[in-house]
């Protein structure tokens, strides 16, 4: 399988363990990369030292709800999106760095990511990422890992990020969809009650086989499983309303409200994989704007 890479990429001169040695993550928590390409080959060095030595998390289920609690990775310089490889074009033009979305504020491109810090560990492992991110892994589907530079990226596209948190994400969407999805719906649906409800029906109605497979929002066949259900007409209204939000905004059904992604990778020991942050990109700026004006560096393109 061959793997995109930048053309040039500057050489990581730290000291690298040796084959019998684990990194020591003491000695890089907190410290950001130097530029994209120092980024890109952090990230791509970390194959290695999992062939070696397998994976381990960078952060502790403790230090990830700390850093949560306190911090907004959205201010971090090198953030990293993680997307399926068909998204890079639309219609033969360039794609841009997530969905599209018109709000209130602005008409770009809607998407979820990660700061650098929390992907570090993750190499570039499409299904180990999937898993740290909480999403369903799709062996049929090629991905892409970009570095996004927010500090040349964010002049062009007037990107809004907030923490993905049960609050954040609901003011968000009070904001710049506020017919979609009002407060008085967000203020219901937004808990970690309604989470669970949320989740358990979604996973019973892809066994059922209403739902076709796991990354489904198809609001009427979602519909025909609740209907067997006994739930109240509010009540499957409701559900309804929360998958339009799962395929508008993203927060999906394992979605956890805290501003952590479900660890979803077997024997890794913990419950939470990587903070994360919703961003709304309120110009549409397209991928290949965005590598002119040095913006990005794609770290792997169409790998699996």
């Amino acid at each position: 399988m061959e793997v995109a890479k930048p053309a040039e990429v500057v050489p990581d001169t730290r000291k690298k363990p040796k084959p019998h040695e684990k990194t020591d993550f003491s000695q890089r928590k907190g410290i950001p990369p130097t530029s994209l390409e120092d980024a890109v080959s952090r990230l791509n060095s970390m194959a290695d030292e999992i062939a070696r030595n397998g994976y381990h998390p960078k952060y502790t289920d403790a230090e990830l709800k700390a850093l949560a609690e306190t911090g907004d990775i959205s201010k971090e310089r090198y953030q990293v999106r993680f997307m399926e490889s068909r998204h890079l074009t639309n219609n033969r033009a360039p794609g841009m760095l997530g969905a599209p979305m018109r709000g209130v504020s602005g008409n770009g491109a809607k998407y979820w990511s990660t700061s650098f810090d929390q992907l570090e560990d993750a190499d570039t492992n499409a299904r180990l990422i999937s898993d740290k991110l909480g999403l369903d892994y799709d062996p049929n589907a090629e991905y892409t890992l970009i570095v996004i530079d927010t500090e040349k990226a964010a002049p062009l596209t007037g990107v809004k990020s907030v923490p993905a948190t049960f609050d954040k994400v609901s003011e968000f969407a009070n904001r710049e969809l506020p017919k979609e999805f009002p407060k008085e719906f967000t203020d219901t649906v937004m808990t970690p009650e309604f989470q669970d409800q949320y989740g358990w029906h979604y996973q019973e109605a892809v066994d059922s086989g209403d739902l076709k497979n796991k990354w489904s929002t198809n609001t009427e066949a979602f519909g025909r499983y609740l209907d067997t259900t006994g739930l109240s007409e509010a009540e499957k209204d409701l559900l309804k309303q929360r998958m339009e939000m799962q395929g508008t905004v993203g927060n999906n059904q394992y979605y956890e409200g805290n501003g952590l992604t479900r660890d979803k990778i077997a024997g890794s020991g913990n419950h939470y994989g990587a903070m994360e942050t919703l961003n709304f990109e309120r110009q549409p700026v397209n991928l290949q704007q965005l590598e002119e004006a040095g913006a990005i560096a794609y770290v792997s393109k169409g790998f699996k």
